[in-house]
């Protein structure tokens, strides 16, 4: 017989897989219940106009009355049909009462007999994406070494794990999309990737933000870079309009308060006028594309933009995942430079949510022991000398210090050696 020839990824592939799929059914956030009680009506009830039967729900409702619909289901359409499309695929093995029995039963949720089985297939279908990312990242490398070493950090990556497999956030979808858009940009295939972008904003918005850059890097001529950003737009305005007569989509996702967390944060020039430092910097990084032919660096830039965001945001845990494969990326360039910025944002993002509620952290292991939903957070049993919030603001200092640094320090380097 043939000696069997392992491929460079099998065992990266088969550990990383191995661990996502073992700590998938033991962890549960109430994001991932949220996500489930729309898609419901999607998947077992055919129902395509979510936000006005979500806002038309009776206050007699379980929904309504045991979670809410105020400020929760604030994703765009495409999010919910796909992950309804996830829960009429694992339909086989799970049971469709789960639903309307944990819409009465919140608070016995980890009593449910099956549960362990629910939380494993509803998460199952996030793997091809998740692993979709590992081969596309891989891909953008020449060198055996540097394939091998971004599959290897992808796959072990503990925000992805976290993410994904942990909480059962939905953040992976738009961060394959913006993933392949530098695909299919390293392979001059420029149409492609815009549209990838505007598939992954109609998941998420933050890819938005991205759109104009590319187009800016990507295009010499005015009436090119114009065209490009409306073939990028195309997508997210197209799986949307059918939404946009409906007072509720409009109230529920675009114009919510979550969707609008870069504006927080303002430098006060009188007693009622602001200035946005996100806008302030983002239209600085914005008229640097415009004025930069540089196709090889649209993934600094997007880099630059998400790093942004996670620099003057009070962010979410689960968003961190958008800027790993660019900061996976440029470890695979020059890892041996890099590195030690990276650990501290990532130790800085570590902290920050160690911080965060119960949920995000010891509360995640509930199905495997309930009276950790009950359990205090680091922020909580800190002793008494130490202000959590104060704690938590020199982590978001720090997390912002190594951003500027390394966007300023590492992008003059890669462009001194051009």
């Amino acid at each position: 017989m043939k000696k069997i020839v392992k491929k460079w990824f099998f065992w990266p592939l088969l550990v990383g897989v191995a661990i996502r799929l073992l700590v998938a059914p033991f962890t549960l956030h109430p994001d991932l219940l949220g996500h489930s009680f729309v898609v419901y009506f999607f998947s077992e009830k055919r129902i395509f106009k979510i936000y006005e039967y979500l806002w038309s729900l009776p206050q007699t409702h379980p929904l309504v009355k045991n979670f809410g619909v105020g400020d929760i289901f604030i994703y765009p359409p495409l999010s919910y049909f796909t992950l309804g499309i996830f829960r009429i695929l694992a339909k086989p093995f799970v049971s469709s009462d789960f639903v309307p029995w944990a819409w009465s039963n919140l608070d016995k949720i980890t009593q449910y007999p099956h549960l362990f089985k629910i939380l494993f297939w509803y998460k199952f279908f996030y793997l091809p994406f998740d692993v979709g990312i590992a081969f596309l990242l891989a891909s953008l490398f020449q060198e055996a070494r540097k394939k091998k070493l971004v599959f290897w950090l992808w796959m072990l990556n503990p925000v992805a794990i976290y993410a994904t497999f942990m909480i059962g956030q939905l953040d992976v979808l738009p961060t394959f999309f913006v993933v392949l858009a530098i695909w299919f940009f390293a392979k001059k295939k420029v149409k492609e990737g815009m549209l990838s972008l505007g598939v992954a904003a109609a998941y998420k918005m933050f890819p938005l933000f991205l759109i104009f850059p590319a187009a800016f890097l990507l295009a010499k001529k005015f009436w090119r870079k114009i065209w490009l950003i409306l073939v990028g737009l195309f997508p997210f305005f197209l799986t949307i309009a059918p939404f946009l007569g409906s007072p509720s989509f409009r109230g529920m996702v675009l114009f919510c308060p979550k969707s609008q967390k870069m504006l927080f944060m303002g430098w006060p020039v009188s007693g009622a006028e602001v200035v946005y430092p996100f806008l302030l910097f983002l239209v600085f990084i914005f008229y640097l594309a415009w004025f930069h032919y540089k196709e090889k660096e649209v993934d600094f830039y997007f880099l630059a933009i998400l790093l942004l965001i996670f620099s003057v945001t009070h962010f979410h845990p689960q968003w961190f995942l958008w800027v790993t494969p660019f900061l996976i990326i440029e470890l695979g360039k020059d890892g041996e430079k890099v590195w030690p910025v990276v650990l501290s944002i990532f130790l800085a993002w570590l902290g920050i949510t160690l911080l965060f509620e119960p949920s995000l952290s010891i509360g995640l292991f509930s199905p495997l022991i309930p009276e950790l939903a009950d359990q205090k957070g680091l922020a909580e049993i800190m002793p008494a000398a130490f202000d959590a919030f104060k704690v938590k603001s020199m982590l978001r200092s720090v997390l912002a210090g190594s951003s500027l640094f390394f966007l300023w320090f590492h992008g003059r380097d890669r462009n001194t050696r051009k």
